[in-house]
């Protein structure tokens, strides 16, 4: 039982090991397949890598080969035509489109190439790469060689910089040493100079101070004489002023009022127009107007009453002699050979000067006649030396005053208006105006009356220089016209008027 049982164990293991053994041998065959296996794959891959290196260098010699045809122009070698080749239709296929590319790029190149070297070459030869690298060598051998011709000379001249260089950098320093020299002398020079000029500049200070000093005292001495001249002169100035005040106080108001400017020289009572003794040597103007005295009359200006007519200037006739025509006169009184004439506005060969004072309103409308009345006087030649007018009453303010000139010596009339107005916006100016024309003496006369002996005739009878003339409330005047009952005996014609349209 036991040997059965010993038999039976043997037996299985011979069993097991046969089994193993089978097994091992069927994995090592399929180990041996699989080998043949990736054997012949890797052969069939090898065989397809070495085909496609085939094809690939088959390529590689048709795009070279078809390069080279392409470069032969440009290296100026010969071969077949690339044309030719390429009429090859297998090898022309295996050229890539990339390196057809590339040659038409390199053969258009090429073509530019040509054209930048037109004249590069000799004569004849074709242009390609080689010829003109070959005339570049030849150009840059020519080159070198005028570089050396070029260079030689240039040494020659350096030799010859270096000896002139030298030959001046010895007389440079010859010439350096002398100017040293020289600015050694100069700078002694220039101390010795500054010690002078010092010493002479603390001279001229003093001396300039000294004078300085003495024209300081000079000045003050001039300055000193100056005011005392000044003085002297200021108080001969109020010394011939007072002299000469006192000698226009000592003068008759009325001294003028004797002597008449002219006469009657030729009356026609038809036209009624006179002729007098005064002319352009006289500087009479036209429109000038005068009263008419009677010629035993014993001076002129007196009172209205004594003035028997007025005349205004028609035209000059010559140096003594004047057409007037008559504005007034009486038929009980008329004008006659001989009267004399007289206005205040005007002198024989002087000019009448006056002074203005108030507010003008010589045709009694309430509103200024002053340029009027300062037209009437100068039309006559009188000139207006001063003026403290207004020509507003309705607004008396400071800034409405007109204040124009001065009273002199030669100021003859004061001529009044209505000073109210004034005396209320500016007393202390008019006081000062009116002490300034007593000073001197002037004649004060009232615009009426003024003008009234000038020619004008008042609407009242004015009052004379008497003591009842009332200077504050002058009359208005009008142009003189005759009065209605002088006319009804009137044996006067109006001029008649001749064949030329004139008046006479």
């Amino acid at each position: 039982m036991a040997k059965r049982k010993k038999q039976s164990n043997g037996e299985g293991t011979i069993i097991t090991v046969a089994f193993i053994i089978s097994v091992m041998t069927s994995i090592g065959a399929l180990v041996w397949v699989a080998i043949l296996f990736q054997e012949q794959q890797s052969f069939l891959d090898e065989q397809a890598k070495l085909k496609q290196a085939a094809e690939k260098s088959a390529v590689v010699a048709a795009t070279e080969r078809y390069m080279s045809l392409t470069v032969q122009p440009f290296i100026g070698a010969e071969d077949t035509d690339r044309d030719e080749w390429l009429s090859d239709e297998p090898k022309r296929n295996e050229i890539g489109a990339d390196i057809k590319a590339k040659a038409d790029n390199l053969e258009t190149s090429f073509k530019a190439f040509q054209q930048s070297y037109p004249g590069l070459v000799p004569n004849g030869a074709e242009v390609n790469y080689v010829t003109v690298a070959r005339a570049l060598t030849d150009r840059n051998q020519t080159l070198l060689n005028d570089k050396k011709q070029l260079q030689g000379q240039v040494e020659a001249l350096n030799k010859q910089m270096i000896a002139l260089r030298d030959s001046q950098r010895t007389d440079t320093a010859t010439q350096f040493t002398d100017t040293q020299a020289n600015i050694t002398t100069a700078v002694e020079d220039l101390a010795t100079f500054r010690a002078d000029r010092q010493a002479a500049s603390a001279g001229i200070d003093a001396a300039k101070q000294k004078h300085t000093q003495a024209l300081a005292a000079k000045d003050q001495e001039i300055t000193n004489r100056n005011n005392q001249i000044a003085d002297a002169e200021k108080r001969l100035e109020d010394q011939a002023e007072n002299n000469l005040v006192a000698q226009l106080k000592a003068r008759p108001k009325s001294e003028r009022f004797e002597i008449p400017d002219g006469k009657i020289t030729s009356v026609n009572e038809a036209s009624g127009t006179v002729w007098i003794n005064i002319g352009s040597t006289d500087d009479l103007k036209p429109l000038t107007t005068f009263s008419v005295y009677p010629e035993n009359q014993l001076g002129v200006m007196r009172g209205p009453e004594d003035i028997k007519g007025r005349i205004e200037v028609l035209k000059i006739i010559d140096g003594d002699f004047a057409e007037c025509r008559i504005i007034e006169d009486s038929i009980n009184d008329p004008i006659l050979l001989g009267d004399q004439i007289y206005s205040p506005l005007w002198q024989r060969g002087i000019s009448v000067h006056f002074a203005l004072i108030g507010f003008f309103d010589i045709d009694g409308d309430g509103k200024s006649d002053r340029d009027r009345v300062k037209n009437i006087i100068r039309s006559a030649g009188g000139v207006i030396d001063a003026e403290l007018s207004i020509d507003n009453t309705q607004e008396t303010d400071a800034a409405n005053l007109i204040r124009t000139g001065g009273i002199t010596v030669d100021t003859q009339y004061l001529v009044r208006g209505k000073t109210d107005a004034i005396l209320n916006v500016d007393r202390q100016t008019y006081n000062r105006f009116e002490t300034r024309a007593k000073d001197y003496n002037i004649e004060s006369i009232t615009i009426n009356t003024l003008l009234n002996y000038a020619g004008y005739k008042n609407v009242k009878s004015s009052t004379g220089l008497g003591s009842g003339f009332d200077n504050e409330n002058p009359e208005p005047l009008v142009k003189p016209s005759l009065k209605p009952e002088d006319k009804r005996n009137q044996l006067r014609f109006p001029p008649r008027r001749t064949e030329n349209g004139g008046a006479f």
